[in-house]
């Protein structure tokens, strides 16, 4: 069947993470907290917070269920007898804090907008995005002026379910009117992009940047790139 769609992974997919300083952008999360009066530690903040963060994740495993980033410190702070909502202005200033210091670390190849323009005169472009606070995202796509390409934006903070979730792929193909069979989605993760759009029905192409291909088993690609450049030519081979 023609390929009529190309679903996209956004961070080190089309946009590099790796200069990415969790501890630095935390540490900004917290002073911003202390200025608003919410007065704890660096270091009990962020054992609180990687506890939460990581009791989250083991209590989502099976659902996949998508809580936001706000929501993730929120419950941190309990610990310390502090009670906001995840939508309390206090917690939005401290998570754009640590955005702020995310999104100045985020760089992007400069052949990316050229690529997405190319793709985007033959196929429906949709971006697919595991991401707990969605304006982030929104504010990385103007940054880099890559929204435009794009006709649908589905993000996990938003819809409530993350990647492999079937949930989540559904409400792109949806947006884009499109069957699985019909679409092909691009990632750098086996688990997150390539098993969960497989499981769906779509052809999938996994970007690896390194040497190293694992076994992957279920989670194995139809094809695989190095560098996203290559993507337009793969597409035309599938």
């Amino acid at each position: 069947m023609r390929i009529k769609a190309v679903l996209l992974d956004f961070g080190d997919t089309l946009v590099e993470f790796d200069r990415f300083d969790y501890d630095a952008c935390l540490r900004g999360l917290q002073e911003s907290l202390v200025r608003n009066g919410v007065l704890l530690p660096y270091e009990d903040f962020r054992k609180a917070y990687f506890d939460v963060r990581d009791r989250i994740y083991k209590e989502t495993e099976d659902s996949l269920e998508e809580h936001s980033f706000c929501f993730r410190v929120s419950e941190a702070i309990k610990k310390f007898a502090y009670s906001f909502e995840p939508s309390d202005r206090l917690i939005i200033d401290a998570v754009e804090a640590f955005m702020d210091l995310l999104i100045d670390s985020v760089r992007m190849d400069e052949r990316v907008p050229s690529i997405l323009q190319r793709l985007h005169q033959k196929y429906k472009l949709g971006l697919v995005s595991n991401f707990g606070y969605p304006p982030t995202i929104i504010h990385l796509l103007e940054k880099f002026d890559l929204g435009r390409f794009f006709d649908a934006i589905v993000i996990s903070g938003d819809v409530g379910w993350r990647k492999p979730s079937p949930k989540i792929f559904e409400t792109a193909l949806k947006a884009l009117s499109v069957t699985p069979s019909e679409t092909v989605f691009v990632g750098d993760t086996p688990y997150h992009d390539i098993q969960g759009a497989k499981q769906m029905g779509m052809k999938t192409i996994l970007v690896k940047k390194d040497s190293v291909i694992e076994n992957m088993n279920n989670r194995a690609p139809n094809k695989i790139i190095r560098r996203i450049k290559e993507l337009p030519r793969m597409l035309s081979e599938l």
